[in-house]
This record gives structure tokens, C-alpha cells and sequence, in this order.
């Protein structure tokens, strides 16, 4: 995005962000959870490094129990990020970089969300289209300074 948070902000920039990159990590770990199941049961692990897995550790509780909490979790992270995003919009006193970045990782939640849902690492049975195709291609061959003054704009 070309932004450049000023170094006397960078503790507040971590704070109003934790509450997404936690709910961008569960969610993560919500649609990773059965391969890396499946892929440490193959391997012979008896531990999956996955929030699930550590819910149904620390709680015991079912998976779909583990599942139900991880989703509650990641509702409340994401309602305390929007939260934030909110008043971090009208606090003047706040440099325009930190707030451009603290609504764009709100909205990296969905883009995540949505890259979850679909892609074919999750899914195995889901092929990306030549739609799909041609626009990460385009992405990859677009120079990066262009790219940040489209995402700034």
C-alpha cells in the first residue's frame, strides 16, 4: 500500500491490528484443520500445531465443539478490530498511515475468509478457472510500484 508507519506508532499499530491477525490465524486454522489432520495422521504425529486441535486438548471437547469455539473466538477478535477500525477513523490525532492500514487489515479478514472458502489447498476438489488464473497472473506481472499507488487510491 506504500504506507509508512511513523516508529512512534508502531506499539499502537500492533495493538489495533492483534485482534485481526488473531482472527486471520484461527480462521486459517479453521479451513487448515482437516488437512493438517489428515497430513499428521498420514506422517504419524500424534499433534496437530493447529487452534482446533489445541481446543480440543485444553477443553476436551469434541472437534465440532473445538470448531464452535474457534468461530466464537474469531467473532469476538473481529468485533473488538472493528471496534478499533472505528475510532482509529476519527482520531485525527493519529497519522492517515495508521489508519489506512488498521481498515485495510479489516478487510484483509474477508479477503482471507474468502481465499479459505476456495482455494484448492483446503479444497482439494476445487480447481482455480482461467479467470482466476489470468488474475493472479496479472497481480504477478504488475510492477509493485504500481500496484501500491492503485491500492492507496
Amino acid at each position: 500500500m506504500g504506507l509508512t508507519i511513523p516508529t512512534e506508532e508502531m506499539d499502537l499499530c500492533k495493538s489495533l491490528s492483534r485482534a485481526f491477525w488473531e482472527a486471520l490465524a484461527l480462521t486459517n486454522d479453521m479451513y487448515s484443520w482437516e488437512k493438517e489432520r489428515d497430513d499428521a495422521a498420514k506422517a504419524g504425529q500424534m499433534q496437530v500445531m493447529n487452534a482446533i486441535w489445541i481446543l480440543m486438548r485444553e477443553y476436551s471437547v469434541t472437534e465440532a465443539e473445538a470448531k464452535e469455539l474457534c468461530k466464537n473466538k474469531i467473532k469476538q477478535s473481529v468485533a473488538i478490530g472493528v471496534e478499533a477500525v472505528q475510532k482509529t477513523k476519527i482520531d485525527t490525532s493519529l497519522s492517515l498511515e495508521l489508519r489506512k492500514y488498521t481498515e485495510a487489515i479489516m478487510y484483509s479478514v474477508s479477503g482471507n475468509l474468502v481465499w479459505s472458502i476456495y482455494c484448492p489447498r483446503y479444497h482439494p476438489d476445487r480447481m482455480f478457472g482461467e479467470v482466476e488464473l489470468s488474475k493472479m497472473a496479472e497481480v504477478v506481472a504488475t510492477p509493485i510500484a504500481i500496484k501500491s499507488r492503485v491500492a492507496v487510491s
